[in-house]
C-alpha cells in the first residue's frame, strides 16, 4: 500500500489527479475477500487518512478509482 501511496502522490504533484485501475487497486484491496461496500469504504478511508479524495467507478472494464487532493480546484494558480 505504501508504493501505491508513493505513487498516487507522484501523479498528484504532477497533474493534480491519479486514476488507479483494477488491477493495482486489486493488489491492495482484493475483490474476492471484501465485499463492494466495505471495499470502497477501505479505499475512501485510505484516500481521507492522506488528505485526498476518491471518486470510485464500476465500469464495463473494471473498477477505477480517480484520486485528487482535498480543494485542489479551488487553489489558486
Amino acid at each position: 500500500m505504501d508504493e501505491l501511496a508513493k505513487h498516487i502522490e507522484r501523479s498528484l504533484k504532477e497533474r493534480g489527479f491519479c486514476v488507479v485501475l483494477e488491477d493495482d487497486l486489486e493488489r491492495c484491496w482484493p475483490s474476492g475477500k471484501i465485499n463492494r461496500a466495505d471495499r470502497e469504504k477501505d479505499i475512501q478511508s485510505f484516500a481521507e487518512s492522506r488528505g485526498w479524495n476518491v471518486s470510485i467507478l464500476n465500469t464495463d472494464f473494471g473498477v477505477r478509482a480517480i484520486f485528487e487532493r482535498h480543494n485542489w480546484r479551488s487553489a489558486p494558480h
